[in-house]
This record gives structure tokens, C-alpha cells and sequence, in this order.
């Protein structure tokens, strides 16, 4: 071997020479409190800082940048090294999240992953005299050199803008936050755009001070109703979520008709009112047959009241009301309107030591003698009764001279099963002791002599659970027959409470996805919880996309599933479900949002 030789194979064993920029690759060698050190096969070892090795270990291998040499070692980090691999890695157009790191002159200082950038003042879009400090947002690369990168907001909000704008449309329901309240309209901050709801479409009410209604940050719906692409505005609707109250109004609601009023507001001469949500005036001349003036004292805003149409003004959408026209002028048709033998509930007036007295109708009182009370004597009646308190009794007598209607409470013994159903709400709850149990069914006493049957097919919607009852146990129960002509009536516990049907029916519409659990597997099909007390069922060709020979090989008591709901039948009380359905509906919506953005 020559000389020349020998000194090329020398080459290939010596250390090659490390400079500054060369990525080059180490086995850490030692790890100290502030440095740790490598091999990096040349003639220094490399000394890093500890901190960007310490989620390594001794031995291991790892990449770093070489940053310069001192007399005793190669300076070289990781960090430097992952930073440039960033930086290669960002492009212009990338959408990046930073944090303001600071303010500087024309700008800011934006921490970008391990590199920083900057963000000028024209494209930051930030409120003047903020400070951003510490905040994060996403930003536009939008230059970027070997090293420096410019990034804008502003060109990403515009981006977005555009984006947005694309993907809505008319009739569209979006939500947002309310970004400001004027008197004329609220600005909607829609996240990637600002929608502008005006006044008029607040409410088919009229809407008198917005700011009393929302204030910032209040979280609205509202349909799209307007689109200008070119200037990027939308205007909305919150009222147009809903149908106009006045259509459906008009639709079933005749002249004579009685509807059920709420005061708005009271005026010197009548009362602003809504109907239904519809405009509603009474004015104060058909508030009573005698003294209106002094009747429009007893109403306030929020009270409800019942009044007759008198007139349907359709271009102005406001309905005439009176409240008077709902009875007969009393001075003229009291004979006509009550007759001896009559059974009437109506409050107590005014309470005396010889009766009690009660308002029939306006200026028409009958008396309720102390002797007409019970066939009980009674006496100190201010202990016993106050004015207001409803009370139920007969007419017996007529004082023309006084214009007063003579009663009787007494009377109503004789024939209580006669007025039963003038003495009872019906429509209420019962609570009774129970009088006599047989094997089907109890007997409950509702008053004195007067018992309500409840067969055992009443006590539960549950037809597993078995309630059992005693004499003497208290019950709560509707009644839900009543027969007058054999003096018998029904009751029933279990209406207490909504059916399961129904209580699934209202929980559950056609076409809703619904999150679910598997509770019992049949042969050709599967139930599935709906709510505690109704199952659903999913046939055994709407559980998979795939043949299933055996529905146990794929699905187990307890599996969660999603599912559609694709029929209700109320005749069979039964509600389907599809689990392969949801599937085909996520795909149509993809292809329906890709429509949007690509579709001609």
C-alpha cells in the first residue's frame, strides 16, 4: 500500500469536522443538572442544553443543528433543529393558531408553534386599545421567507366570511350571539359573520323596547331572509321561525266566538289585549252592561280574561273583543236566565252574622240565610266563611222588590246526585279512604254516602306491578265515568299519569335520531329503550347493511345503538326504529352539504 492510499483510509476512520447549520445525529453520552452531552463522532464532544433533552434518555439517538464551537465542545440544539423543520413546514395560505406573544412597533409578535411571526396592525382586525396579550386566535400565512413569516386575520375572517356565505341560504336557521341591541334591530354575531335582525322581526307581538328583551351575549335562532353575497349581509327573522299567529287565527275563529284575552296594557278608554298572540282590543264600553269606567279598575297587565268577538279586522290583524256581550244584561233577563231549583257556584260577597250575601251579576245579590246553610245549625259564619270563597247552593225564591235571588245550601242534600257534576270539577284529582277492597277492585269514598268504583285494570298502566290496598288507606284517583241514572261512578289511578303511549308519543317524532340501548333480542327483531316505561322495536332487516343469520352473533342485551325512528302506529301502539338508517341519512346529508358548496 502507498502513501497515498494509506492517507485515504485514514480519512474514512478520523472524525469529520462539524459546522455551523449541519444537522447531524448523537448518542447522548451523560446528562448533567445544566447540559447534557453527545457523540457525534468528531474530535469534541456536543454539549446541549438539558431541558431540550430531558424527555430522553442515555443512550439514545436524536437529531440536532449544529450552532457553533468553543474550545472545549460543539454547541448544538434539538430545538433549533425542530424550529427550521417548522418553518419548511408552514406554507403560504396555511391556517395557523398563535398566541399574541406582544405589542410591537406596526404590529404584533405572534408565538407560531416554535417560530414567531408577525402581525401587522392592517391585518390584525382587533379593537383599538385592547390589550391581546396571552390571547390565541387562527391567522393566514400570508408571506413567508427563509426566516420570517407575516400572517393576517383580517384575510382569514374574509376567507371565512366568503365560506360562510356559500354554505347559507335562504331560509336557512342559524344561532348566534347577540353582538349589540339598538332601538330599530339586534346584530347577530354569527362566528363567521354578523347577521341583522330589525325590529319588525323580533315577534308577530309588538316589540316596544328590544333592550329590555335581549342584551349582549344572549344566544339566538333565527331564519335567513335576506342574502347579499356582494356587500356579505344577511338579514333575519326570529318571528318567521313560527307560523303568523294571525293565520291560523283567522282561519278558525269566527265573530261570536269566545276567546281567552291577556291584558297588555290598560287605557282611559278600553284595554290593549292579546289574543292567541294576536292584537286584541275591549273598548271600556264592552267591559260591563252597567259602570264600565268602574270595571276597567279591576284589570292590570298579565290578567287573563274571557271576551266574545264582536269584530275581525283582517287588513289591521286586530280582533274587537267584549267582555260585557258574554252574558245577558242582567237587570232585564235575570228571571230569564235563573230559575227556581237552579244549582250555582259563585263567591262569597260580603259574609253577615244572619247569612251570607253573593253577587249573581252585576248589581244582582242573592242571600244564603244563615237557617239555609245546613240542617246543621250554624253560627259565628266570620269564623267559618270570607269573602271569596266559592260556595254552591240552590235558588229557592225571587225578591223583586229588592232585586235579590233567596238561596239554599241545604237544599242540595236532597238531590246531590242530580248536581254532581255541578258540584265537581271532574276534570280534578281525588283523594278518598278506601271503604271495601274485593279481588276486583276498591271501593273509595269521595264524600259522605257517594263512593267511586276502581277496578283492579285502573290501579297501574303496569299490568306486572300488583298494588295492593286496605281499608283505611288514602287514595289519589280521577274519576273517569260518571252514570247518573244507576248513581254510580268510576275512577281510575293509573290516569293520574300519562300512558306510557303517550308519554313515548310526545317524546318521540318520526325521523328523530335517537341515542339508545338494547333491552330485549327476539328472533326477528330487537327492542330498544325509548323511556322508562316504552320500548321501541327494530326489525331485524333495519339492525344492519349486512345479512344477519342470528342477531345475537352481532348485537348483546345493553349494546348502545343509534337509530331513526320511521314509524309511529297508533293503532298497535307501537314505535319502529332503523339503525341502518342512520347511516344512509349521514351519507345523504354529506352529499347534500357537498351539493351546496360544489352542485350546479
Amino acid at each position: 500500500m502507498d502513501e497515498r492510499e494509506f492517507e485515504v483510509l485514514l480519512e474514512d476512520y478520523l472524525p469529520e469536522e462539524k459546522k455551523s447549520g449541519d444537522v447531524v445525529e448523537g448518542v447522548i453520552t451523560r446528562k448533567e443538572l445544566d447540559y447534557g452531552f453527545l457523540d457525534l463522532n468528531a474530535k469534541k464532544e456536543g454539549r446541549i442544553y438539558a431541558h431540550e433533552v430531558q424527555d430522553f434518555e442515555i443512550g439514545d439517538k436524536i437529531e440536532v443543528k449544529v450552532l457553533r464551537e468553543d474550545d472545549d465542545n460543539i454547541i448544538v440544539s434539538k430545538f433549533m433543529l425542530d424550529k427550521a423543520k417548522e418553518l419548511a413546514s408552514f406554507n403560504v395560505d396555511d391556517i395557523v393558531t398563535g398566541e399574541i406573544s406582544r405589542k410591537i412597533k406596526g404590529g404584533y409578535t405572534v408565538k407560531i408553534g416554535k417560530n414567531e411571526a408577525f402581525l401587522p396592525f392592517s391585518l390584525a382586525r382587533f379593537e383599538k386599545d385592547k390589550d391581546y396579550t396571552g390571547q390565541k386566535f387562527k391567522f393566514l400565512i400570508r408571506e413567508k421567507n427563509k426566516s420570517n413569516i407575516t400572517i393576517s386575520r383580517s384575510d382569514l375572517i374574509k376567507l371565512e366570511e366568503e365560506k360562510y356565505f356559500e354554505s347559507v341560504n335562504i331560509g336557512d336557521i342559524v344561532t348566534g350571539k347577540v353582538k349589540e341591541v339598538f332601538d330599530f334591530g339586534i346584530i347577530l354575531d354569527l362566528g363567521a359573520a354578523s347577521g341583522f335582525i330589525h325590529i319588525s322581526e323580533v315577534s308577530w307581538e309588538q316589540v316596544d323596547n328590544l333592550t329590555e328583551k335581549y342584551k349582549k351575549g344572549d344566544e339566538i335562532s333565527a331564519k335567513i331572509i335576506e342574502k347579499d353575497a356582494e356587500k356579505n349581509r344577511l338579514k333575519l327573522s326570529i318571528k318567521q321561525l313560527s307560523e303568523d299567529p294571525w293565520i291560523n287565527f283567522a282561519e278558525n275563529h269566527n265573530v261570536g266566538d269566545v276567546v281567552e284575552a291577556v291584558v297588555k296594557d290598560v287605557l282611559d278608554f278600553g284595554i290593549v289585549a292579546t289574543v292567541d298572540g294576536n292584537s286584541g282590543f275591549v273598548h271600556i264600553s264592552e267591559l260591563a252592561w252597567h259602570n264600565g269606567a268602574k270595571e276597567l279598575k279591576n284589570y292590570k297587565e298579565g290578567d287573563k280574561f274571557s271576551a266574545k268577538i264582536i269584530q275581525i279586522e283582517n287588513e289591521k290583524k286586530n280582533v274587537k273583543l267584549s267582555v260585557k256581550q258574554l252574558s245577558e244584561n242582567p237587570w232585564n233577563t235575570v228571571k230569564e236566565k235563573y230559575h227556581i231549583g237552579d244549582i250555582i257556584e259563585k263567591p262569597i260577597t260580603e259574609v253577615f252574622d244572619f247569612g251570607l250575601l253573593i253577587s249573581l251579576e252585576k248589581d244582582i245579590d242573592g242571600l244564603l240565610h244563615v237557617s239555609d246553610l245546613s240542617y246543621k245549625r250554624e253560627s259565628n259564619l266570620t269564623s267559618k266563611y270570607k269573602a271569596g270563597d266559592l260556595i254552591k247552593f240552590k235558588i229557592v225564591d225571587f225578591n223583586d222588590e229588592k232585586n235579590r235571588i233567596t238561596l239554599s245550601a241545604k237544599a242540595l242534600l236532597d238531590d246531590r246526585w242530580e248536581v254532581l257534576e255541578e258540584t265537581y270539577d271532574f276534570d280534578n284529582t281525588f283523594t278518598g279512604k278506601v271503604m271495601n277492597v274485593q279481588d276486583y277492585g276498591i271501593f273509595v269514598e269521595l264524600e259522605k254516602g257517594i263512593e267511586v268504583f276502581i277496578h283492579r285494570n285502573e290501579f297501574s298502566w303496569d299490568k306486572r306491578e300488583h298494588k295492593k290496598y286496605k281499608v283505611g288507606d288514602e287514595v289519589e284517583f280521577k274519576v273517569i265515568i260518571v252514570d247518573k241514572l244507576d248513581k254510580k261512578l268510576s275512577g281510575s289511578i293509573k290516569q293520574l299519569e300519562k300512558s306510557p303511549w303517550k308519554e313515548a308519543t310526545e317524546q318521540c317524532k318520526k325521523g328523530n335520531v335517537i341515542n339508545t340501548e338494547i333491552v330485549e333480542i327476539q328472533e326477528n327483531f330487537v327492542l330498544v329503550k325509548l323511556t322508562d316505561r316504552f320500548n321501541g322495536i327494530v326489525p331485524k332487516r333495519e339492525l344492519s347493511e349486512e345479512f344477519l343469520k342470528d342477531i345475537s352473533e352481532k348485537f348483546s342485551i345493553g349494546d348502545k345503538v343509534q337509530a331513526v325512528i320511521t314509524d309511529i302506529n297508533e293503532k298497535r301502539k307501537s314505535i319502529a326504529l332503523s339503525v341502518k338508517k342512520v347511516k344512509e341519512q349521514e351519507e345523504k346529508k354529506e352529499l347534500d352539504e357537498l351539493m351546496k358548496v360544489y352542485g350546479v
